[in-house]
């Protein structure tokens, strides 16, 4: 039996220059959600929840099926604790390295086992940076007075190739760094 578990490691690339100058402040009311509100130079601030990603044990062979299974990640967001403040948050979620193909590798034996991730339950659509054919999860929080945390959660799609060369039974480990690039603006 192999054990397969595949870390999500993230980044977080927020992009403050383009939401927080004064040039993302609504005119007229200070940009803030309300009359006089300022928008604050970090009005939200955002983070992954990435979970270890199983793929359980099985055989494997040239013979085998692949190997599928799925988790969820999600993102929250925090507004800022200023009172009357409305803030969007825009975000997109990026799997890196961007291309398929990826490799998970025998920390004793130093093996490889070819895996994808996906962000359909097809597993047809390769979780990427947005390049070379691949999809990024986006979406949108609105933060304000009564929803002043946002979490929103996706599933992702694995799978271990089957039919891959046989291997010793041990722990597979691979990583997928995850980075997440938003935007909050005020409004």
């Amino acid at each position: 039996m192999k054990s397969f578990a595949l870390i999500l490691c993230f980044a977080l690339l927020p992009n403050w220059a383009q939401s927080a100058l004064p040039s993302a402040r609504k005119p007229g009311d200070g940009g803030g959600g309300g009359p006089g509100i300022d928008c604050p130079l970090r009005p939200a601030e955002c983070q992954i929840n990435a979970p270890v990603f199983n793929f359980g044990r099985t055989e494997m062979s040239a013979t085998a099926p692949p190997v599928n299974a799925h988790a969820t990640i999600s993102v929250t967001c925090t507004r800022a604790p200023l009172d009357g403040l409305d803030v969007e948050v825009v975000f997109e979620l990026q799997g890196l390295p961007p291309t398929p193909a990826r490799e998970m590798r025998d920390a004793i034996g130093g093996g490889l086992l070819q895996y994808d991730m996906f962000v359909d339950p097809a597993r047809t659509r390769y979780w990427g940076d947005g390049t070379q054919g691949t999809f990024t999860i986006t979406g949108t929080l609105v933060l304000n007075d009564r929803n002043r945390v946002g979490t929103l959660a996706f599933p992702l799609y694995g799978r271990v190739d089957g039919g891959q060369y046989p291997i010793e039974p041990g722990q597979w480990l691979g990583a997928v760094v995850t980075r997440l690039k938003y935007n909050p603006v005020c409004h």
